[in-house]
């Protein structure tokens, strides 16, 4: 038996992909995300302005970069046509996403228990105290609920970017399950498509060469009115017309 080698079709998986790949639930998560970043850019305006020196580090305004990046790549599949590619670009970006809303939650909590302290470098604190000498006299309690309000909102974000993500990687496992492979053997014979059953390590049958047998005729029989199947050998006996005069 000659070898046969196998190959995925590039095209095959596209389609598959997108076949199974809907735009629904990252568009969906996208606009989520869309209002939550707005809130939490408005939320860190709002802490900004009660106190621009004390238990922050603007960390709201840099982080939303990554959280506008990642919306926009959820809600642009919906006019790439659930391409493969973009799609996996967003599963990197949500990654992404998770990560740096995980920093931002992180460093609100240090700015929660910290309220006090200045985080930025001793010449920056000395200048920005010398710029705002009535720094110490705002009420800081009203900041500690604003920043608790924005580690709701990068909570729920991160929630977002992890379904997404989960979401990738269900379809993804999906297809390979499904993976459409073209078997091609050494005697240049035609390619044919051959479907994944259960699962990645299931044995994919090789190719067979089909063959036509000839049928042997009837074998007839010492009487002339019947005839021995070939197959079964089971007499079959004939019949003759009747004619009328």
């Amino acid at each position: 038996m000659q070898p046969a080698y196998l190959y995925t079709s590039d095209f095959d998986q596209e389609v598959l992909w997108r076949s199974k790949f809907s735009t629904v639930i990252p568009v969906l998560l996208g606009f989520l995300q869309m209002l939550v970043t707005f809130v939490i850019i408005g939320l860190e305006i709002a802490a900004t302005v009660v106190s621009p020196i004390l238990g922050t580090l603007y960390a709201g305004f840099w982080c939303s970069v990554v959280f506008v990046l990642s919306w926009l790549s959820l809600i642009s599949l919906a006019c790439c046509h659930r391409a493969r590619k973009w799609a996996t670009f967003a599963f990197i970006i949500s990654i992404l996403c998770a990560a740096t809303a995980i920093t931002l939650i992180v460093l609100d909590a240090l700015f929660i228990g910290n309220i006090t302290r200045c985080f930025f470098a001793d010449v920056i604190c000395k200048d920005l105290r010398s710029t705002y000498p009535q720094v110490n006299s705002q009420p800081l309690g009203r900041k500690v609920l604003i920043l608790k309000a924005q580690i709701a909102c990068t909570a729920l974000l991160l929630l977002t970017a992890i379904l997404y993500i989960l979401y990738y990687i269900s379809v993804l496992r999906s297809v390979r399950h499904g993976t459409t492979r073209i078997v091609v053997d050494q005697q240049n014979a035609p390619a044919r498509l051959v479907r994944r059953l259960s699962s990645p390590s299931s044995p994919i049958p090789p190719p067979t060469n089909h063959t036509w047998k000839t049928t042997t005729a009837p074998t007839v029989v010492h009487d002339s009115n019947s005839i021995q199947c070939p197959h079964c050998s089971t007499m079959i006996r004939l019949t003759q017309p009747k004619r009328y005069n």
